[in-house]
């Protein structure tokens, strides 16, 4: 996303300009002259700006010119951090006032429903996408045991845990979804999650029992394999939780995974 972009951007020429700022502080007092002579080039300090030629640096002194010099580079530096600051600042004023979106709410209400928005709100974009019906896993009805905020039976804790922090957090989600695969096969992940931001959808799969051979073969491994093929990959479209007898599930643990994956 271009804000996040410019925002990142904006992150690092502040960096620079610390740096910068770190290294004309430091620097002694005036400015560096060289003077090109037929062997070598030599070099003056300027301490005060009347100064012509200032004061010879020797060698046993070149720490001094360095310092002149980076300070000079560091001022030209800082020069063009501001110009781009500005314009980056301008940038996002434009974005975040976003005129494109206001075209539509500062219509009145009449006009709204005689118009069909070019583009929609984020709450509206879940919304209808939380509208389209599907048939969850008719398979094992018995199991689903336990109940999460918004009502649903899922299969455990850990799924109420993370059916609830979804909620919490605002990510639409939808439990056991069909999802049809590369090879035709029909899976229906535990969570299918929508990124309202991306506009990007994002599986989820809790593996809750890796300590039994037969299920990881069953379903870490087949899904792992079957998903990858279908596009389906870990860090990219892709969250894979975990935990057996000896270690509980513990959703802080992949939180900001959870974050960066769904919510920026």
């Amino acid at each position: 996303m271009l804000i996040e972009e410019l925002l990142k951007e904006r992150e690092r020429l502040a960096a620079l300009l610390v740096s910068a700022g770190r290294d004309i502080e430091n620097a002694p007092e005036g400015s560096l002259r060289i003077s090109h002579t037929a062997s070598k080039p030599e070099f003056y300090h300027r301490k005060l700006s009347e100064q012509r030629h200032g004061t010879y640096i020797p060698k046993n002194q070149i720490q001094t010119a360095q310092a002149l010099a980076q300070k000079n580079y560091a001022e030209i530096i800082e020069k063009s951090i501001n110009t781009k600051q500005k314009l980056i600042d301008l940038v996002l004023e434009e974005y975040t006032s976003d005129p494109l979106k206001a075209a539509y709410t500062n219509l009145n209400p009449i006009r709204q429903h005689l118009v069909k928005p070019y583009i929609l709100e984020d709450a509206d974009i879940a919304k209808r996408w939380l509208s389209i019906a599907y048939e969850p896993n008719p398979k094992y009805p018995e199991d689903k045991g336990q109940t999460t905020a918004n009502g649903e039976k899922v299969r455990s804790k850990s799924e109420v845990i993370i059916a609830d922090n979804l909620k919490m957090m605002g990510i639409p989600y939808k439990y056991e979804a069909p999802l049809k695969l590369s090879n035709g096969s029909v899976v229906y992940p535990d969570f299918t999650c929508l990124n309202v931001k991306r506009r990007k959808i994002v599986y989820w799969e809790h593996f809750g029992t890796m300590g039994e051979q037969d299920y990881r073969t069953r379903e870490f491994f087949w899904k792992l394999r079957n998903y990858g093929s279908s596009g389906i990959i870990q860090g990219k479209n892709l969250i894979m939780t975990f935990e057996d007898d000896e270690n509980s599930f513990d959703f802080l643990v992949y939180k900001s995974t959870i974050e960066d994956y769904l919510l920026r």
